[in-house]
């Protein structure tokens, strides 16, 4: 006995609407099927295993939207408190160059590459405290070129 099994198939005749027949082989290529007697097959599987699951659709759909929802929900919550967070800190931060440093637009560049750079580095836990360790640490000759 081969270790291939072997499919019985049987032959039957479909009556199909005329106008599914040109949609169906507009298919066969994208599901990778090689001829219309495939296609029917999966299409069928699919259906008939659709129809296996109707009687308990009404029931997970439910549950599952109310899951998902809240998973959202507290999802959608956490992420407003963290860009709160980040306003807060880009608002004292920004006033606080403001207030204290004059740059020309060149340095101005400059440092947006090297915040992206520490954004991405840090993975985006960058906060005010850290930046203000930072720059007590960088030596005079690693100043930012004008930026007092």
């Amino acid at each position: 006995m081969s270790d291939v099994t072997e499919k019985r198939i049987e032959r039957t005749v479909v009556w199909l609407d005329a106008g599914l027949v040109p949609r169906m082989d507009g298919w066969l290529k994208a599901d990778n099927c090689k001829n219309r007697s495939e296609f029917i097959n999966k299409a069928l599987r699919f259906y008939m295993g659709y129809l296996g699951t109707e009687d308990n659709t009404a029931y997970l759909s439910k549950a599952i939207l109310t899951a998902i929802q809240g998973t959202l929900d507290d999802n959608n919550n956490r992420l407003c408190r963290i860009l709160f967070k980040c306003a807060v800190e880009l608002n004292m931060m920004c006033h606080t160059i403001a207030a204290h440093f004059r740059t020309d637009p060149i340095h101005t560049r400059e440092l947006r590459s090297f915040a992206v750079d520490e954004v991405k580095r840090t993975n985006g836990q960058v906060s005010f405290e850290s930046a203000v360790h930072q720059q007590r640490r960088i030596e005079p000759e690693d100043e930012w070129p004008r930026s007092y």
